[in-house]
């Protein structure tokens, strides 16, 4: 399944880029996600996302491997995973575009093409939609907190 969503970020283009592969920030605005590291820097990582949806509580680590990048405006990435307590797969491949609006504010284009099988794959399309929508938006909402300037530095 497909779902794309825009969201505009008051940063410039550039910092947003940074932050994408500044790995223990970005750890820090993906919801869910406890644990990643880099494999090999702009190529491959792992990473481990809990998260709860529908009825299901999912625990999944993630192998990503890096497409494509082209800075400061695309990424392109794959990644896959599985749960084995709820003996669900995941794969997910993602491409995200970043549009300077104006000096300070970036739009932030996200598809993702996702396939879910297993248990997890049970809930139906428009469960999973939603929540990736949600985790979309809170994506956004904390890269937009984690990149306004801390008070006291």
């Amino acid at each position: 399944m497909r779902f794309e969503k825009q969201v505009q970020i008051e940063a410039p283009r550039q910092e947003i880029w940074a932050l994408l592969w500044d790995v223990p920030r970005v750890v820090r605005c993906i919801p869910g996600c406890d644990a990643a590291e880099t494999i090999e820097p702009y190529q491959q990582y792992q990473a481990t996302v809990q998260e709860k949806v529908g009825p299901f509580k999912i625990r999944i680590p993630l192998d990503i491997e890096v497409v494509t990048h082209e800075a400061p405006e695309r990424l392109v990435a794959n990644a896959k995973g599985r749960d084995g307590k709820l003996q669900s797969h995941l794969k997910i491949e993602l491409d995200l575009t970043l549009v300077a609006l104006a000096p300070q504010v970036t739009a932030l284009n996200v598809r993702a093409d996702v396939a879910v099988l297993g248990k997890l794959g049970t809930l139906g399309h428009s469960v999973i939609v939603r929540k990736g929508n949600e985790i979309v938006g809170q994506f956004a909402t904390a890269l937009q907190a984690e990149l306004q300037p801390k008070e006291g530095c």
